[in-house]
């Protein structure tokens, strides 16, 4: 009787460990994330803004001896100079092969209920401009961007405000963009323009202060 008890005792005890081991073996085990390496920034980049390294990603000067990858190129360069201040150029290049517009912003005025932003516009590229000026913001003081009004027209408009802004290879043209003006009358702080569907977070950055 003795010995029936122990080894009862014992199947309990086994029947035990092993539920004990069945509970373990059941439990997940977490999957270690794998972390996405840190981008290369390209350090032909650097001083421009978060927009236009987003957009940009990185650039290439360097002839590579094909014209056809060489034209691309040319043709698709961030800014240059990132930064400018009223009545200094930007060259800007577009989206499509050959577009490439030397802009300067001449003049910053209140006209009517917007804001007019003269611009002189010169085609340096190799292709017809063909498109709106649409891609535009100016900001303020607390740095929101304010887009153009588009369709709103005035006597410095020069078509400007079209659908379709043409300028021929070599030619120069001069209008203005207009935007809502704010309330108050705060002269704005900063101009940003693009070209074709470039975004304008990706276009050249004017410092209207000072």
């Amino acid at each position: 009787m003795k010995t029936l008890f122990v080894v009862a005792a014992l199947a309990v005890l086994l029947a035990g460990c092993g539920g004990d081991k069945k509970a373990a073996d059941t439990t997940p085990t977490a999957t270690p994330t794998p972390t996405a390496p840190a981008r290369h920034e390209d350090p032909d980049l650097a001083g421009y803004s978060q927009g236009v390294k987003d957009y940009y990603v990185e650039i290439h000067n360097e002839p590579t001896g094909d014209a056809e990858t060489d034209i691309e190129t040319e043709y698709h360069q961030p800014p240059r100079p990132a930064e400018a201040r009223l009545g200094e150029p930007i060259t800007l290049t577009g989206t499509n092969i050959g577009i490439r517009l030397q802009v300067t912003p001449t003049k910053v005025e209140t006209v009517g209920d917007h804001v007019a932003v003269q611009l002189k516009l010169e085609n340096t590229g190799i292709t017809v401009y063909e498109a709106p000026l649409r891609q535009a913001a100016l900001s303020y003081g607390d740095g929101k961007p304010v887009g153009i009004d588009a369709g709103a027209r005035a006597a410095c408009s020069n078509g400007f405000e079209a659908e379709t802004l043409r300028l021929d290879v070599g030619r120069k043209t001069s209008g203005c963009l207009l935007f809502p003006a704010p309330r108050g009358g705060e002269a704005p702080t900063r101009f940003q323009l693009a070209l074709e569907i470039v975004p304008t977070t990706a276009g050249g950055i004017w410092n209207l202060g000072g």
